[in-house]
């Protein structure tokens, strides 16, 4: 009988501390977290944006034109994808055959970081992270299924800071400055400074905001 006795107390006193611990443990705030409000789809926002872009190219004039879409996590933070191509026929100053001409393409993710959304004028800084191409092709029309000139692919990254205004709603207007970074590239005559600089954007970004 005493080692009953004594299991019953001791299954009383465990009893008696798990229930202390579980209503200490609820009083208690939770714990900290990087992200402590959990994302709500119907919280999210979404914009399409096309854009363009004019900057230089191994000194020749480039027109870009490049569309995007983002998902707003927050008024502050979006994160998407872009894809951006050349709309003219860029003449490179170091290339030496005739006829030729050099397009590019870029496609990637972006994150874009604003500041003061809610006011009818305010910054935006979007930083795109990705995969260009460039290569030459013939001016006119060439009796031939192949390229001989092939392509070259690079890694690049461009940072951009702009000023953005509030238009409507459901659209908002942007321009700025953006400045491409590439990576070690080697195409004919052509290496990753040429590709590389400052270019001028603008564009519209239509969606739902928060």
């Amino acid at each position: 009988m005493k080692n009953v006795s004594s299991k019953s107390n001791l299954l009383l006193v465990l009893a008696f501390a798990c229930t202390s611990i579980a209503s200490y443990a609820q009083d208690e705030t939770e714990s900290k977290t990087l992200f402590n409000d959990p994302i709500s789809l119907s919280e999210l926002g979404f914009y399409v944006n096309p854009t363009y872009q004019i900057g230089n190219l191994d000194e020749a004039t480039a027109h870009i034109l490049g569309v995007r879409g983002g998902v707003m996590l927050s008024s502050s933070v979006t994160v998407g994808g872009a894809y951006h191509w050349t709309l003219n026929n860029i003449s490179p100053q170091s290339e030496v055959v005739d006829n030729l001409y050099m397009d590019m393409r870029l496609g990637g993710a972006f994150v874009e970081y604003t500041l003061w959304s809610d006011q009818v004028f305010h910054l935006t800084f979007p930083l795109m992270i990705g995969i260009g191409e460039v290569e030459m092709d013939w001016e006119t029309d060439i009796d031939t299924d192949t390229n001989p000139y092939g392509e070259e692919n690079f890694f690049f990254i461009e940072p951009s800071a702009q000023l953005e205004v509030n238009l409507m709603k459901n659209i908002r207007f942007h321009t700025g400055i953006a400045y491409r970074i590439v990576g070690n590239m080697d195409y004919r005559a052509l290496d990753q400074s040429d590709i590389s600089g400052l270019t001028g954007v603008a564009g519209l970004k239509i969606g739902l905001f928060r």
